[in-house]
């Protein structure tokens, strides 16, 4: 028996490199807490960092190089965007429990140095905390993020649901996720004390992430709010894949500009149910998403 045969080592998601085109993020990158400050740029910094240190290898003690130009949103030109999502990432605490029931604080960005702004295709150098590097290289579930779809996005709301329902894509026989309505916002990023009430929650957060991430992903999602007496109290997120020739629209959408987007994808079914206490409603519409499911 060759000495390859013999080796019965489990492949780590760590260990292989990804597409350039996508991320492979751990749920620990995507399940982070404290992050409703974060702009745009900042979350969609955090998978751009992570997946260039992946291509490059992802090793405790290690620094990472990117150009400057790779972290600039499309439409701006200059480096202070970029300076102020290094800022933010570097308060930004990453929580986790770990199998001994320990809580580990750690930062998501640690040391790093930034090229001066006037210099032509400037690199930044930086590098991540040994223990975030011991949480991440044994985690078990991973989110397949395609970077142009993330980059497409204009919304933060946008980028930080799209990300979580990436993660839950993958797991077998499972179409929906169950939030309480405060959970649901912190997953979110929704700030605190921003749109309280479900209504105004609905008009300027859910109905157009949906929108958006329904028009980009290659995914479809769906929002059912459940009362209790007349108040909603939970979430429901359910998600299904998108037929060949939704896919194929998508793919021709986030390749489109930005400029008259929302004019475009106004026409997009937003599933967005209304309020409901009702246990059969909720079987119903779980059923509704599964029969939406075996169609594909």
């Amino acid at each position: 028996m060759s000495e390859a045969a013999k080796d019965t080592t489990p492949l780590r998601v760590l260990d292989l490199t990804p597409r350039r085109d996508q991320a492979s993020k751990p749920a620990e990158l995507i399940q982070i807490t404290g992050h409703q400050a974060l702009t745009l740029n900042a979350r969609r910094s955090i998978t751009i960092l992570w997946h260039n240190a992946h291509m490059q290898g992802v090793e405790e003690g290690k620094d990472y190089t990117i150009e400057i130009d790779d972290l600039k949103p499309d439409d701006h030109k200059g480096y202070e965007m970029v300076e102020e999502a290094i800022i933010a990432l570097m308060q930004t605490i990453l929580t986790v429990k770990l199998a001994d029931g320990r809580t580990r604080r750690v930062q998501f960005l640690g040391g790093n140095d930034l090229d001066d702004p006037d210099r032509p295709a400037g690199v930044l150098n930086y590098s991540f905390d040994k223990r975030l590097v011991e949480i991440l290289k044994d985690s078990a579930i991973w989110g397949k993020i395609a970077l142009p779809v993330l980059m497409a996005f204009t919304s933060k709301y946008a980028v930080s649901l799209y990300e979580n329902v990436a993660q839950w894509t993958g797991l077998n026989r499972k179409i929906y996720q169950d939030f309480t309505l405060e959970n649901f916002r912190s997953m979110m990023g929704v700030e605190d004390g921003k749109y309280p009430a479900f209504g105004a929650l609905n008009k300027h957060v859910v109905k157009p992430v949906i929108m958006e991430i329904n028009a980009l992903a290659p995914f479809n999602v769906s929002i059912l709010p459940i009362k209790t007496g007349k108040k909603v109290t939970r979430i429901r997120v359910g998600w299904w894949s998108k037929t060949k020739d939704e896919m194929n629209e998508a793919w021709k959408e986030v390749h489109r500009p930005k400029i008259g987007r929302k004019a475009r994808i106004s026409n997009q079914a937003v599933t967005v149910f209304e309020p409901t206490p009702s246990e059969n409603r909720i079987v119903r519409n779980d059923q509704a998403l599964r029969d939406a499911r075996k169609d594909i």
